[in-house]
């Protein structure tokens, strides 16, 4: 059915979803959304795909459920690579986390709490239809400003502007308003790109500025510069047909949950072999307990993720900037002021992602001295360092499989699929290939490539327990072990932020709770 609106939604706001579709079919928009329009035998991913490749208009229904789930994100990311408009229908006050965030920062919303459902609706309607017929007013620059990040802790980052006629700041003209975006482009959104360059107006990174920042390399990350010598050698072996592949213990693994999965994945929990370091289940501040679960200890107010431990000192990220404390939460200091992304720590270094200069790649030494920038590389996504180099998915180049000295230097291609939810270590690299819609792994020393498992995982942890992650169909918690067959069901329900730490697996459920279960699936408790 052709569609003008695709719908996207967590399955617990279906209610919501059955009632803006409605309306918007009623006033003549045609919708898309699952399940309803997945045709029997079809292949469910797929089918979402196409839908949004084929769509004008993403209407994202934003409920604490969605902001959630890794499927919603999928989509929401795609419908960003194909130039849709993004109309948020905003029904919670949460933030958007992650890389929700980077997704919906520059995107003003439809906010639907404080009016009765049904006139929320009705006003979504009318600015569904302005925006197909090219009437929905531009934004401005003030309402970029108003939506960027301010570097407080309580920062709306995701904009604010509610107001019926508020278009979102990137997607395609309607079908009477202009030249259309062209499909497929892989590009951010200039958008987003501008959005960028406001919150550094407003926040105006002075580290970056005053600290000695400074580059290693002027090197592009097209694919031009590029060498080819790096191409895998594809399906040289596959599961089924019984090629091995094994992952051992991290040899970057530092002490018990600095796993870089664990990082990326948000890293919700560390632990120094006594007491485990983890978020609240409101992700505003930091606990510790012992590892019986005895003497919880609030250590913080402020809202925390990506926690490391190193030599008896906790390293976490906030909105405004990077932070270090005591164990006893004593000595509490801000070690980088700036918006960041994906921090992480290896080698004795912290590094991490300028959200205010195009997603480039920076360090700094334990105490915050030092800062750099480490290479010339923008819009790094899934970026994993190991052995000195660093792996990431290249957004401007359809997210094809890149690697590269830390500096940017001897740069090659991996892969010709695009590629998500990078997992490195000990030699092989873990991806997700979005064209062939199942999980693959790369020997980094042989460049053979091998397919582990059909329909992939999402968020993988990798570790001496093996593979612990999402599976990409339901979004359960599994174990599996690479180059044995079959695979064994942790957590029989959707599961998020899933870090390991030591013998116990950390996830955040459901019930919006964050839980500790041991790597068998027994003992399931929450924090």
């Amino acid at each position: 059915m052709a569609h003008d609106v695709f719908i996207s939604y967590s399955h617990k706001d279906k209610s919501v979803a059955d009632a803006i579709c409605s309306r918007l079919e009623g006033d003549g928009v045609r919708c898309w959304y699952a399940p309803r329009d997945i045709a029997p035998g079809s292949d469910w991913a797929g089918s979402i795909i196409d839908a949004i490749a084929s769509a004008k208009i993403m209407v994202l229904i934003f409920t604490d459920f969605s902001n959630a789930s890794s499927q919603v994100l999928r989509e929401v990311g795609n419908a960003v690579s194909n130039g849709l408009t993004i109309i948020p229908f905003k029904l919670t006050e949460t933030l958007p986390s992650g890389s929700m965030q980077y997704y919906l920062g520059v995107v003003h919303w439809l906010d639907a709490m404080n009016d009765p459902l049904e006139k929320s609706i009705g006003d979504l309607s009318t600015l569904v239809q302005a925006t197909l017929s090219g009437s929905a007013p531009l934004a401005s620059e003030k309402e970029f400003k108003e939506a960027a990040p301010k570097g407080s802790e309580n920062a709306a980052t995701s904009g604010a502007a509610s107001a019926p006629g508020a278009t979102p700041a990137y997607g395609k003209q309607g079908a009477s308003g202009g030249q259309a975006a062209q499909k497929k482009a892989p590009i951010v959104p200039i958008a987003i790109a501008i959005a960028l360059l406001v919150v550094a107006a407003i926040v105006g990174f002075v580290v970056l500025g005053g600290q000695n920042a400074s580059s290693s390399s002027s090197q592009s990350a097209s694919a031009t510069s590029a060498t080819s010598s790096g191409g895998v050698t594809e399906a040289v072996a596959t599961y089924q047909e019984g090629g091995r592949v094994t992952i051992d213990d991290p040899t970057n693994s530092g002490t018990e949950g600095n796993l870089q999965c664990n990082y990326l994945n948000g890293g919700i929990a560390a632990s120094d072999g006594t007491w485990i370091y983890y978020q609240s289940n409101d992700a505003q501040s930091i606990y510790k307990m012992r590892l019986d679960g005895s003497e919880k200890t609030k250590l913080n107010d402020q809202p925390s993720s990506q926690i490391g431990l190193i030599d008896g000192v906790i390293y976490y990220r906030t909105a405004s900037g990077i932070y270090s404390m005591d164990t006893n939460g004593g000595n509490s200091t801000n070690i980088f002021m700036g918006t960041t992304e994906d921090m992480m720590i290896a080698d004795g270094r912290i590094y991490f992602k300028s959200a205010e200069d195009k997603l480039r790649l920076y360090s700094m030494a334990m105490d915050g001295t030092d800062v750099k920038r480490e290479n010339e590389l923008e819009e790094t996504y899934h970026l994993n360092l190991w052995n000195g180099r660093i792996y990431w998915s290249n957004n401007e180049d359809a997210r094809k499989l890149y690697s590269a000295n830390l500096d940017g230097s001897d740069m090659k291609i991996l892969t010709t699929s695009s590629a998500e939810k990078l997992c490195v270590t000990d030699g092989w690299i873990l991806y997700y290939d979005m064209n062939k819609y199942e999980e693959r792994a790369i020997n980094l020393e042989t460049n053979e490539c091998f397919t582990v498992f059909p329909g992939g995982f999402t968020d993988p942890t990798i570790s001496e327990h093996g593979v612990i992650s999402k599976m990409n169909n339901d979004l359960h918690l599994y174990r599996a072990q690479l180059g044995s067959s079959g695979m064994n069901l942790l957590v029989d329900e959707s599961v998020d932020n899933v870090c390991i730490v030591g013998d116990y697996v950390f996830y955040r459920g459901e019930d919006h709770q964050n839980h500790m279960i041991n790597v068998d699936g027994t003992g399931d408790t929450v924090l």
